[in-house]
């Protein structure tokens, strides 16, 4: 896909700690907040800008807890869009527990772009996890690991374990832009690239492309008709924001 998308994307990614407690059997299923010896934190994080070929990382191994707290944030603020998987329920609200911890102001003016609400309301894979959805879709795989252990070692600070986290949560990250891209024509509600760009020309409102066809068949709700295009970038269907008969804008939105 042709780099036209004007705002500036992050792609990030987290790995955790869990919590740590002490339990009278192992089939307790409901644990006492007062048995818990170690709450769960953050171990690391991997983060890449669209467009840019490096990939950030920030963790416990090199650096302090506020330190990798602190440049993640930064991060945040400085973009115009994140895009994660399950980062809605899951990655933001614990950035946002160790934000608050550090008297960190809320990240604003961002949107997200979680790809598991796409997979899950728009398609039926057997799966839906990250590994298995890229592997259906030809995009790569996650890194193969051994499971809790991995985890556990990176807690006691083993050197070796904390190379495999690193490299492990890189390749989720490497993953995200490729699920991106061949998701993009499918995600609703994505944030309007056409706001970022100034154009003479109908701009693709998720790829932020002029490359568009006009279609002859017309867009219509129940009292309204549009201008319907296709981009020729990302796929995705659009229509004017203006109704035929007003005055007509530059920019698009999607048809949902």
């Amino acid at each position: 896909m042709a780099k036209t998308n004007p705002m500036r994307v992050l792609y990030f990614d987290i790995e955790t700690a869990p919590a740590e407690a002490v339990v009278f059997g192992l089939r307790t299923r409901y644990i006492n907040p007062n048995a818990v010896r170690q709450p769960g934190y953050t171990l690391c994080w991997a983060a890449k800008w669209e467009g840019e070929r490096g990939i950030i990382y920030g963790g416990r191994d090199i650096e302090s807890e506020e330190s990798m707290v602190i440049r993640m944030h930064r991060l945040l603020m400085e973009a115009d869009a994140v895009v994660h998987y399950n980062g809605t329920k899951f990655d933001m609200p614990t950035l946002n527990r160790e934000f608050i911890k550090l008297g960190l102001p809320p990240v604003s003016h961002v949107h997200e772009i979680d790809l598991l609400k796409t997979v899950r309301k728009r398609f039926r894979f057997e799966s839906n996890k990250l590994d298995y959805v890229c592997r259906m879709l030809g995009i790569g795989a996650k890194e193969q690991h051994k499971g809790l252990s991995l985890w556990i070692e990176c807690m006691e600070g083993c050197k070796k374990a904390w190379r495999k986290m690193q490299s492990y949560n890189k390749q989720d990250v490497r993953l995200l832009p490729k699920l991106y891209k061949k998701l993009l024509p499918w995600i609703a509600q994505h944030p309007n690239v056409g706001l970022y760009r100034e154009s003479q020309l109908p701009v693709c409102a998720h790829c932020g492309s002029t490359n568009l066809d006009a279609l002859d068949q017309p867009y219509t709700t129940k009292t309204l008709r549009y201008q319907a295009y296709q981009c020729n970038t990302c796929q995705t269907p659009l229509r004017s924001n203006k109704s035929e008969g007003t005055a007509q804008g530059h920019l698009t939105v999607r048809i949902n």
